[in-house]
């Protein structure tokens, strides 16, 4: 395996271990890959190993997590949120503050190249804008 940057360290919250397994296993080889299903455990992966992004599931998001995302971009605003979903009402996306912290949304069942596609580009963003500030 290869070694990868430290800046691009991605923590998957799920519950489904074999979902989270399943794209850890893609992922790895580009990213540093940290999986947990313990919502209040956000913080101390960030400050433990670095988190530059965050990929979880909202259809079964507890209002814990979803407290804790929200949180999340005012105390680490540059930590990147990837929602995975299957059931989403745009009009709800709208809507709702918690969706609107999201960077990017990633439908249910999804290509492995498309989510990697995706945090390409997000965690590309993010190392730009820390180049130029």
């Amino acid at each position: 395996m290869q070694q990868v940057e430290k800046n691009k360290a991605v923590l998957i919250i799920e519950g489904d271990m074999d979902l989270a397994d399943s794209i850890k296993l893609y992922l790895e080889d580009s990213y540093q890959v940290y999986i947990t299903k313990d919502p209040a455990q956000i913080g101390w992966y960030i400050s433990r190993y670095h988190i530059k992004l965050i990929l979880t599931d909202i259809d079964v998001a507890s209002p814990e997590l979803q407290k804790r995302l929200m949180h999340l971009k005012t105390s680490n605003p540059d930590v990147k949120i990837v929602l995975m979903y299957m059931f989403l009402d745009e009009d709800e996306v709208q809507e709702q503050p918690f969706y609107k912290n999201a960077d990017d949304f990633i439908f249910k069942p999804f290509d492995a190249d498309l989510l990697k596609n995706k945090l390409d580009k997000l965690l590309a963003i993010q190392s730009a804008n820390i180049l130029h500030n």
